[in-house]
């Protein structure tokens, strides 16, 4: 139990000390809000259909989790190739609790990004409609951030470079995140 929790802060660690992926992490999120939400903002109204920042948050924040999530993969990739992952093998601990912690760590890094979206989206202009669902969509969350970690993570565990990561996840989210319709019933 002690490496899962080894692992998991030391992602957190990795986060919170690099300023450059703090800031980065809210920029994407800011341009689509900014973007989109002021420049189609006024074409939404006038089509009669309500605020766009209604429509558009709930996007962004998943997505900002979905890319972070799939995306803690590339630290497999990058420990491996560090030599970080060999010597985590061969420590006295099992192979899942490796995985656990670095996909735990992973969607929490996840989670956190996707809630400083959240609060970025308010401060722009989303409105929560009921305060009382605020827990349930936290819990969503965070796992959608777990499911997406532990996908990149398990992709990342059979790949050995990074461009081949990007490329596969390229394929894989334009192939089947992106045809909305195809999933409807």
């Amino acid at each position: 139990m002690s490496a899962i929790y080894i692992l998991w802060k030391r992602e957190l660690i990795r986060y919170f000390r690099s300023r450059a992926r703090l800031v980065g992490s809210l920029g994407q999120p800011l341009l689509f809000l900014v973007a989109l939400g002021f420049g189609l903002g006024p074409v939404f109204q006038k089509a009669g259909q309500g605020n766009y920042f209604q429509f558009l948050g709930p996007g962004i924040i998943c997505m900002g989790i979905l890319f972070t999530g799939v995306f803690a993969g590339i630290q497999v990739i990058w420990d491996r190739q560090f030599g970080f992952l060999k010597e985590t093998l061969v420590a006295p601990v099992s192979r899942f609790e490796i995985m656990l912690g670095k996909t735990l760590g992973g969607a929490t890094v996840a989670f956190i990004q996707g809630f400083f979206v959240l609060i970025l989206t308010m401060v722009v202009g989303f409105r929560v409609q009921n305060v009382l669902l605020i827990p349930l969509a936290l819990v969503a969350m965070f796992l959608i951030a777990l499911f997406f970690t532990a996908l990149g993570i398990s992709i990342a565990s059979i790949l050995e470079d990074m461009q081949g990561f990007q490329l596969i996840m390229n394929l894989l989210f334009s192939r089947y995140f992106s045809y909305p319709a195809r999933f409807s019933l």
